[in-house]
């Protein structure tokens, strides 16, 4: 499909990076699989494939001497935590994860970020709050399956999963906290449920705070710049080599340049043998980080406005 052609390409690019740069050496490869949704791709805040966090650490992986060998085909934006869950059923998927030494995976936002209408222009998020509850749950129950068959295909690799940021630096201040805190709780219930499974969590929330603006320039759009990828990036290091190595600023220098969606279209052939849908090129505005507006007399009556009380752990749990 055209998403794995560009993953492809972009990687490509990276290994000649890698093999321009000096190396240490290591006694065996490390074959690495990113999983996920757009984060673990690479989209940008311009509808863009690009480099993400996943192709930065195969970066450091490989000046490190320790690569050899990486792939995001199947990081795919848009992708909920069930549709992640559900790629496990395919072949050449479970394929890849067998094979894997070290596994990322970026599953979980666009669970909860469909049910949140950010209206950029005035700078207010609403949600429902009891949708948001349900989509929580649902995003514990998917990833006590996705760790269990992630186990179950490869017991021996070394399986991370990506904490999320706050993606709404533009909105007023006053409407920060509680979305903050619904994704707050996102990230307790990816770690609780990596930590049980034996994998481990990467907190990326404190890198980027409430106020990131240089990290997620675009106000209608979710998805971080080159250096919010790199905070990422560096976010796993800590956790993965504490007190190794750190990728400088100076390797997005490096980096290819993004794909535009529009591009993508182009290379897209008219019949796909594999099917590829619109939705595993792009994202959909009302996910994946594009703008999900409604104007004043469309937004229902059980919708919330933040600033509001956010559901609490208590209350993800008592939806069982």
């Amino acid at each position: 499909m055209i998403i794995k052609k560009v993953a492809a390409s972009v990687f490509a690019a990276i290994l000649i990076i890698i093999s321009t740069a000096p190396a240490a050496s290591a006694s065996s490869g490390i074959n690495y699989l990113a999983l996920g949704d757009s984060l673990a791709a690479g989209q940008t805040p311009n509808r863009e494939i690009g480099a993400s966090y996943t192709d930065l650490i195969a970066l450091a992986l490989g000046q490190s001497g320790s690569l050899e060998n990486f792939s995001k085909q199947f990081a795919i934006p848009g992708y909920t935590t069930g549709q992640v869950l559900e790629q496990l059923k395919k072949k050449e998927v479970q394929k890849a994860v067998k094979q894997a030494d070290l596994m990322t995976i970026s599953a979980g936002a666009n669970d909860l970020l469909r049910i949140v209408k950010n209206d950029s222009v005035r700078g207010i998020l609403t949600y429902d709050a009891i949708p948001a509850a349900y989509s929580l749950n649902k995003v514990r129950e998917n990833y006590v399956l996705l760790f269990e068959q992630l186990n179950q295909l490869n017991p021996n690799a070394d399986i991370y999963a990506m904490g999320y940021y706050f993606p709404y630096p533009h909105v007023h201040d006053q409407h920060k906290p509680s979305v903050n805190e619904q994704l707050q709780i996102l990230n307790q219930i990816i770690q609780q449920e990596a930590e049980r499974a034996g994998a481990t969590f990467v907190p990326v929330a404190d890198s980027f705070g409430t106020s990131a603006k240089q990290l997620i320039p675009n106000p209608k759009d979710v998805h971080p710049s080159s250096s919010g990828y790199l905070e990422m990036a560096n976010s796993f290091l800590a956790v993965y080599r504490p007190g190794g190595m750190k990728i400088p600023a100076s390797a997005l220098d490096q980096l290819p340049p993004p794909v535009s969606f529009s591009k993508l279209r182009e290379l897209q052939p008219q019949t796909s043998s594999e099917n590829e849908t619109e939705a595993e090129i792009e994202a959909d505005e009302t996910e994946e980080g594009q703008e999900n507006t409604a104007e004043p007399e469309e937004v229902s009556q059980s919708s919330q406005q933040a600033p509001l009380r956010a559901c609490s752990k208590q209350e993800v749990l008592a939806m069982n």
